[in-house]
């Protein structure tokens, strides 16, 4: 069975019914609530522990010296990760101060499962792809959303769709991946995946330096290959004993440095 840890989200939250309400919510998307706490000073203290949180939902309005800006600089700073504001703050001066931080989402109270679910998936998807992404402030219904770009930190991991949550990946536990009919198997250190996609398509949410196609059907991550034997067509990937096809052997090859 797969043992990858689950995501895991920090909430900090001053109001004790809006509290409960975000653990309720977190809790039935599947995710791994840390928290909540009511203030700055408490979340840092549980950011000090480990594992460490792999997203954060901080309120703005909080009381003591740190607000949720403040808290969000002060989580950037220890180590790169997703930020979602959520707040009934809808005031131009805190949404501009939120945004020189570069969030995930700007979510403004009330809100609902949906809404949070959205923007949980987005903000791990774009955070784990590295790409420049659009952070959107979710408004009451019938408002247009406001949108800003940006450069969001690489992160070497994928998330995939797993049964109504979001699991991680490190790109480095990824020893190969099978292609099936509808769907593809991504063999790991701990465990096999399933991942609705074609292989054409997961192998574009793959880095292209590591990952190479060794038969049709198959996606190998170099770093994990233990030989090449041309004379059967094959290749070893951590033990595993795989298909290498005649038309992919030399563009395989051709990736090596080849002594001797």
């Amino acid at each position: 069975m797969p043992t990858n840890p689950p995501i895991r989200i920090l909430l900090v939250e001053d109001e004790p019914l809006f509290a409960r309400l975000l653990l309720t919510l977190v809790r039935g998307l599947g995710y791994v609530p840390v928290g909540p706490v009511a203030s700055a000073e408490e979340a840092l203290d549980l950011y000090r522990e480990l594992p460490r949180p792999d997203l954060a939902l901080l309120d703005i309005n909080l009381s003591g010296d740190l607000d949720g800006v403040d808290l969000a600089r002060e989580l950037q700073a220890r180590q790169p990760l997703p930020i979602i504001f959520v707040t009934s703050l809808a005031d131009r001066e805190h949404f501009t101060r939120a945004r020189a931080l570069n969030p995930a989402a700007y979510l403004l109270k009330p809100f609902d499962q949906t809404a949070l679910e959205h923007a949980i998936e987005l903000a791990l998807h774009n955070f784990a792809k590295g790409l420049a992404a659009v952070e959107t402030i979710i408004p009451p219904t019938g408002e247009a959303p406001l949108n800003w770009g940006h450069d969001l930190v690489v992160r070497e991991c994928i998330f995939l769709r797993e049964r109504g949550r979001l699991t991680k990946v490190c790109i480095e536990d990824i020893h190969y991946v099978e292609a099936g009919e509808k769907y593809c198997v991504l063999m790991t250190a701990h465990g096999k995946f399933a991942v609705r996609m074609s292989l054409r398509d997961l192998a574009l949410e793959l880095p292209a330096t590591r990952f190479a196609q060794s038969q049709r059907g198959y996606l190998v991550n170099a770093d994990h290959i233990d030989y090449i034997e041309p004379a059967t067509n094959t290749v070893s990937v951590a033990g595993t004993v795989l298909p290498l096809g005649r038309s992919y052997r030399e563009a395989l090859l051709s990736q090596f440095r080849l002594v001797g």
